[in-house]
């Protein structure tokens, strides 16, 4: 375990770098763009607040760039509003810097900006400084620059490759899959042998089952965060990839696959809770063991093709313990909780519809009006 560890990390930081690269590289040339551009158009020899706009506002993925360039505007034009009639109609001059400063700082501190909240007091400060001092030409060029740095630092997150997370999706859920089969697996064994889960999954098996479905719900959340509002060609191609009823199914096995266990736990002889054992210890092994195999092809599109039959043979095997009416209350639990996985297996997401470009069925009719 500890060398798949150690052969596992040089991948995670080539992954790591070339991510921060990419941020890092983007963020450089909006600030270098904004730069220029001022100082072109704007002819201001150094600007500053366009730069540092368009640095703070370049996130990994478009939709947190554009969320952070909204509350960036918001709070520097929030810092404008509140400075102006402050230091226009406030006397003292040092009553009305008060007052913009506890007005600013307050709203900054409500929150609903973020980060970015602290933006309203320093314009604020800046604005009530040139206005004071009638100087509102300095004014509009240092708004003008945080437009331009607000502008370029989008435009660079849109079209400069824009990060799009799928692989790391798909490998959080292939480590699901793979850990509910083996666990599902795992519990055949135990349910053969009459031993108790934790004896064959380990003793932190429910713990690494938790952080995977964890992994997997945060990975998928943040691919499909980046493929939205991206333009990059693979991002189009992969919208359907991953579609969160298949995340939805794995965790509902997953819980299913928690709750057998505990029940196994607690009851180790539960498969075998009246009658002979092998009668029903036997036949629910080799169901668990196929549904293990149908929760490792939950892939989206059509089930596993051994589901009928697996949920053919639960039926039968249901059936069979309802004779005598003796049949314990723990094999009851078991046949249910197995039952609830396979209609979770059953209601797998759709697969995507098939694509056929023109160039490749040129003869293909064409409804016309």
């Amino acid at each position: 375990m500890r060398g798949a560890r150690w052969s596992a990390l040089p991948a995670r930081m080539r992954r790591f770098g070339r991510t921060h690269c990419t941020e890092a590289a983007r963020a450089t040339v909006a600030a270098g763009l904004t730069w220029q551009t001022c100082t072109a158009l704007l002819h201001t020899p150094d600007p500053y607040a366009g730069a540092v706009a368009a640095l703070l506002i370049v996130e990994t993925t478009v939709v947190r760039t554009v969320s952070a360039a909204l509350r960036y505007g918001a709070g520097c034009l929030l810092g404008v509003l509140i400075a102006v009639p402050g230091a226009l109609y406030a006397r003292p001059g040092m009553a009305g810097l008060i007052l913009v400063v506890f007005v600013s700082v307050l709203f900054a501190r409500r929150g609903f900006l973020g980060h970015h909240g602290i933006h309203m007091p320093t314009t604020a400060l800046i604005t009530c400084a040139l206005v004071r001092d009638r100087h509102p030409g300095e004014l509009l060029s240092h708004l003008a620059e945080i437009v331009l740095g607000i502008a370029f630092g989008l435009a660079c997150s849109a079209l400069l490759l824009p990060a799009v997370r799928v692989r790391s999706a798909e490998r959080a859920l292939e480590e699901l899959r793979v850990l509910v089969a083996r666990y599902l697996d795992g519990l055949a064994d135990t349910v053969v042998g009459r031993g108790r889960p934790r004896d064959v999954l380990g003793p932190d098996w429910e713990q690494n089952l938790d952080r995977a479905v964890d992994r997997a719900r945060t990975a998928v959340d943040e691919a499909h965060e980046s493929v939205r509002w991206n333009l990059r060609p693979a991002a189009r191609r992969r919208r359907w990839h991953l579609d969160r009823r298949v995340l939805r199914t794995l965790s509902e096995v997953a819980r299913e696959l928690t709750a057998t266990a505990r029940l196994l736990d607690a009851h180790p002889g539960a498969a075998g809770a009246s009658g002979p054992g092998a009668a029903f210890a036997q036949p629910y092994a080799r169901l668990l063991r196929t549904t293990a195999l149908c929760a490792y092809s939950c892939r989206g599109g059509r089930p596993h093709p051994a589901l009928p039959a697996t949920r053919r043979a639960l039926t039968r095997l249901g059936a069979a313990r309802r004779h005598p009416p003796t049949t314990g209350a723990e094999a009851r639990r078991l046949l249910r909780h197995l039952e609830s996985a396979l209609s979770c297996l059953s209601a797998s997401a759709p697969a995507p519809p098939d694509r056929t470009h023109r160039a490749l069925s040129p003869l293909r009719p064409t409804l016309r009006r």
